[in-house]
């Protein structure tokens, strides 16, 4: 028996931040600020060089300090020399902060600035997404990858991007012609299961889930995804069991919070079912469905 589960969720604003460990430049010339202190004495060494108001903006990022982060960032912005990637991180920070126009308005800047830089068309493709306006992210991630076509990052964005304005076929022949000549990348892999499951090709996104693990056994989000597939194959032990796996290594999992309710809920577990459905819930995703199996 097949059930159907539509479950849809919106980006957290503070996952944002991940951003900061993928930016593909380095901020190398004032070096890793480790105190407040440390990051004032080096950018008053330093107040024309970017990277002395980029590596102090991410020492405030990484210890909780947003809003002085964007200050640092706003001061470098008027006098550092000027600087795409300083004006990303900038994006990267407002848009953190949900400053949505800000954000966009700093990622146009930084790639006028510089239109060859990757990272800035991918934050400004970040924007576009969370903004609604998805086709005109999508050409964004276009042209990151096509000014670094081999790096990861690029290729990911554009698969996924492609999937979300339904562009499935692309997506998947891009992602099979991406692996081919990046065979070890568990992201890719993770995305053309994402393009199978798209498509209703479940058994076909299952097995590429398996590959993932195969390359990363710590991949959170396969497990997750074999869960979300275990539920819909009707088979609720098995997905629970996937999503547990899931949360062992990533706690904060949506999918694996979802359908770990979803399967409780089926096996007459209504507690866990109830605690794992108000999680996901809470992180913006549609529960109905455990609500509905539980008559709340």
């Amino acid at each position: 028996m097949r059930h159907s589960f539509i479950i849809g969720f919106t980006r957290l604003a503070v996952l944002v931040l991940m951003g900061l460990a993928m930016l593909p430049y380095p901020a190398d010339a004032a070096g890793k600020i480790g105190s407040k202190v440390e990051g004032r004495s080096v950018i008053a060494a330093n107040p024309k060089d970017p990277a002395s108001y980029i590596n102090f903006s991410r020492f405030l990022v990484n210890i909780g300090e947003l809003e002085n982060a964007q200050e640092v960032l706003e001061v470098g912005r008027n006098k550092a020399n000027s600087s795409s990637n300083l004006l990303v991180e900038l994006a990267l920070v407002y848009e953190a902060r949900n400053r949505m126009s800000k954000a966009e308005a700093a990622a146009r800047d930084a790639v006028a600035l510089d239109p060859e830089n990757a990272a800035a068309q991918i934050r400004l493709g970040e924007i576009h997404f969370r903004m609604g306006s998805k086709k005109a992210g999508v050409v964004c991630y276009r042209r990151a990858q096509k000014l670094s076509p081999l790096e990861a990052l690029p290729r990911v964005r554009l698969i996924n991007g492609l999937m979300d304005i339904g562009e499935t076929a692309e997506a998947e022949d891009l992602c099979l012609q991406f692996i081919s000549t990046d065979p070890d990348n568990p992201d890719l892999w993770l995305a053309l299961g994402r393009s199978f499951e798209k498509q209703g090709k479940n058994r076909e996104a299952f097995t590429t889930y398996g590959q993932v693990l195969s390359i990363d056994p710590q991949e959170a989000e396969a497990y997750a995804r074999q869960g979300r597939l275990f539920c819909r194959f009707g088979q609720f032990e098995a997905a629970e069991h996937a999503c547990r796996k899931a949360l062992a290594l990533d706690q904060d999992n949506l999918v694996a919070h979802a359908y770990l309710g979803i399967a409780c809920s089926y096996l007459n577990n209504g507690k866990d079912a109830r605690k794992h459905a108000r999680i996901a819930e809470a992180g913006g995703m549609n529960m109905s469905a455990v609500w509905d199996k539980l008559g709340k």
